[in-house]
């Protein structure tokens, strides 16, 4: 399964795929996780378009906690 493919509307996956490549790898790979106590990168993660932006929700990659991420409007 592709990292993109629970997305709750055509509209957020098009905002996200908007954003150049090297962009949104940099925001996947810069997540802050509270268990870790760091920056993680998001992995199994949803993406919800939301009024200020976009909301990724998934699990860290080290500990498998909760993490989210917003992307914000430009």
């Amino acid at each position: 399964m592709a990292k993109h493919d629970n997305v709750t509307s055509i509209q957020a996956l098009q905002t996200w795929k908007a954003i150049p490549e090297q962009h949104r790898e940099k925001l996947v790979r810069n997540v802050f996780c509270g268990k870790c106590g760091g920056a993680v990168e998001i992995v199994d993660y949803s993406i919800k378009k939301e009024k200020h932006g976009l909301l990724l929700r998934g699990k860290c990659r080290t500990c498998s906690g909760p993490v989210a991420r917003v992307v914000e409007n430009e």
